[in-house]
């Protein structure tokens, strides 16, 4: 079908256009960004929300505007869905009763501090959620969606700055309405559950993999970092499986220790953290370890996923500054930054009674630089699927080495 039919059914399902603006009100733009595909036997499906202002706004004042992710994400006029067909796109029904009594993901909460945001001229504020379940459940393996941003409005918005309001100094509906213009959208595949692979080329005729990285090989003119683990001793199947899969969560604890001699700088330290968060692998990252008798091997992760999970990708450039802690976290030497990600692929076949370790085996930082958010609100590097694109020699800075964490070992149960 052409992008001009797409286009033309935008613009029908469109709520509100940049002529709807009042203008008395600062000019924002919505945009999304996800992932272009999506396997059809995950339960979340990651989606970032960004408002940018117009750096050529007539108003030169800031605004500090409210905006929840999955209130006003999803709920007015909101996101909606578009089905590929032979010649055109179906919009697809999602019932506003359950958007309205169960919107999120069980693991995903809003409060707000977090939907309170400034915005300057030429500045953007981000947000990242998940897909609610209602839309999931609306997805077909091998179709392909659109996921539409049809325009809605902000009522709770104000001129001012975020350090001139107190706690108490909640903002109230102001007239006129901000308007976020709709149309932006982006395309999904739906693929099938991957399948273990017969190919022993690609996936079983591998060479060794490398030895967890040890604290002696930290550059020693490099910051220095340690990670941490934590997680249940045991893994409870009928608690822990969702549509047939295991899933342990795992706190990670990544704390900056500082230069590693007395005189060494002690100035903040922006990072990239796409080490942390990408797909386990035997190299370096996290890897997963089954009890085979005496010994521990390691899980291979299916080598089809990888092959998929970069087939899409393209270079994008981000703000540092502007991340708020989605790609990029800035930490003084002593502080530590915690998150918790989840193992979920395990051997195809497993009980009680198996019994799993699980490390970061370490890495290096892919890009890090001196200073803090604000210090860098005009550095841009590009990431690719969470990868490093550019710059590629991180400025001439040395490389920050992060040693192997400790292991964590748990053992399923019924």
């Amino acid at each position: 079908m052409s992008s001009a039919k797409l286009e033309e059914q935008i613009l029908c399902l469109t709520e509100f256009s940049p002529t709807d603006r009042a203008p008395d009100t600062p000019h924002l733009t919505f945009s999304l960004d996800a992932r272009p595909w999506f396997l059809i036997d995950e339960d979340c499906y990651e989606i970032s929300f960004t408002i940018t202002r117009d750096e050529n706004d007539t108003d030169r004042r800031p605004c500090v505007i409210q905006w929840d992710p999955i209130k006003d994400g999803f709920g007015q006029s909101g996101i909606t869905l578009l089905c590929r067909e032979a010649d055109s796109w179906r919009h697809v029904q999602i019932n506003p009763r359950r958007l309205s009594t169960n919107p999120l993901h069980p693991d995903v909460s809003t409060n707000a501090e977090s939907c309170l945001k400034q915005l300057d001229p030429g500045t953007s504020v981000s947000w990242k959620t998940k897909l609610p379940s209602v839309f999931l459940d609306a997805l077909s393996p091998r179709n392909f969606y659109e996921i539409l941003w049809c325009g809605g409005k902000i009522s709770l918005w104000d001129w001012g700055t975020l350090a001139e309001r107190t706690a108490r100094d909640q903002l109230i509906p102001k007239s006129p309405e901000i308007i976020l213009p709709g149309g932006a959208y982006q395309e999904v595949e739906v693929v099938e559950v991957f399948e273990e692979s017969d190919d022993e080329d690609c996936v079983y005729n591998l060479p060794s993999s490398p030895s967890s990285i040890s604290p002696s090989s930290r550059n020693s003119d490099a910051p220095s970092f340690t990670v941490t683990i934590t997680g249940p001793e045991t893994l409870s199947i009928k608690d822990s499986v969702s549509d047939s899969k295991l899933r342990c969560p795992v706190t990670v604890n990544v704390s900056y220790d500082g230069p590693q001699h007395s005189m060494g700088d002690k100035r903040p330290i922006t990072f990239l953290t796409s080490i942390f968060k990408i797909i386990d692998n035997r190299v370096d990252g996290f890897r997963l370890y089954a009890k085979d008798g005496d010994e521990w091997k390691g899980h291979e992760v299916n080598y089809l996923i990888y092959r998929h999970a970069y087939r899409f990708t393209k270079p994008a450039p981000f703000k540092v500054g502007y991340d708020d802690g989605y790609h990029f976290q800035t930490l003084m030497p002593g502080e530590s930054w915690s998150f918790t990600r989840h193992v979920t692929d395990f051997p195809k076949e497993f009980a009680p009674g198996d019994k799993f370790r699980y490390q970061f085996k370490g890495s290096t930082l892919n890009w890090w630089d001196w200073g803090n958010y604000e210090d860098h609100k005009e550095t841009v590097v590009w990431i690719e699927e969470d990868l490093l694109d550019s710059p590629k020699d991180n400025g001439g800075r040395p490389v920050i080495v992060l040693p192997a964490s400790n292991y964590i070992e748990f053992t399923l149960i019924e």
